[in-house]
């Protein structure tokens, strides 16, 4: 275990070393894995259309499209996007209302429903539903981070300072980079890899429910096994939140199929 432990910090240090803090869920591999296990589920007609829409952006795949979202926050012409990518909910919130829970300004499980509804919609423009698709394959991604949906006074756990493994970080960039970064290395390796371990049974259990259940699943997850009092944590938090990270990119990617379909098939 001692051995394990090194060569994770070794590997943490290489990921904390290649980024500076960003508020960004899962980071570009999270992303591109729940990318990836959508394109698996997608039906053969469903990837087609899916694979045309991308080619009009440039979208080399729906992976790399997945990531989309949170390359365009340099641009000033998608600020308007930003509100777009989380929604802060109180520990004792007890189900959706929108017009308590979503700003004039947007939130993410509104942001969910539009672009569905845009990708859908056969009167938009190309390039208006290849863009659709590409906030509808993040912003799923985003609901399945916990942080995204927990609390306004700490921005969804960017005010929590932490150490990880001795290394300086936040909660939110935690969750959303160091620690998915034990368990995926290639995400290309990863994405085949869970494709093949995800069950029948697994699916057709993810795939019930509406977003709004989604969202309640990831605040959940954020109060129960997020969140924590301590500030120094390592592999015992580690240990406790990996498999829980995992499954959460796991659902996001069969709900991602799920959306596209219903969006592309008027289903």
């Amino acid at each position: 275990m001692k051995i394990a432990n090194n060569v994770f910090r070794v590997a943490l240090l290489v990921v904390m070393i290649a980024a500076a803090p960003r508020v960004f869920a899962w980071g570009g591999d999270g992303h591109r894995v729940v990318g990836e296990l959508a394109r698996f589920y997608l039906e053969p007609d469903t990837r087609e259309k899916v694979e045309r829409l991308l080619d009009s952006v440039d979208e080399p795949s729906l992976a790399e499209a997945s990531t989309w979202a949170d390359r365009i926050r340099s641009d000033d012409s998608y600020d308007w996007a930003a509100p777009l990518h989380y929604i802060n909910l109180p520990k004792d919130w007890q189900g959706y209302d929108e017009k308590r829970d979503c700003p004039p300004a947007g939130c993410l499980l509104k942001a969910i429903e539009r672009f569905e509804g845009v990708l859908g919609d056969r009167s938009a423009t190309e390039t208006a539903r290849a863009e659709a698709l590409m906030f509808l394959a993040h912003f799923v991604g985003d609901l399945h981070q916990p942080m995204h949906v927990g609390l306004r006074e700490d921005r969804g756990g960017n005010d929590v300072e932490v150490t990880f493994f001795g290394f300086d970080t936040n909660l939110h960039w935690l969750w959303d980079s160091k620690l998915p970064a034990g368990f995926i290395g290639d995400w290309r390796i990863y994405a085949e890899e869970a494709a093949e371990e995800i069950t029948p049974e697994q699916r057709a259990a993810w795939r019930s429910g509406t977003v709004e259940d989604w969202a309640a699943e990831s605040h959940e997850l954020a109060h129960r096994y997020a969140y924590t009092d301590r500030k120094a944590l390592g592999e015992d938090y580690y240990l406790r939140n990996r498999d829980r990270a995992a499954r959460r990119l796991h659902q996001g990617g069969v709900r991602a199929a799920l959306l596209i379909e219903q969006a592309l098939d008027g289903n």
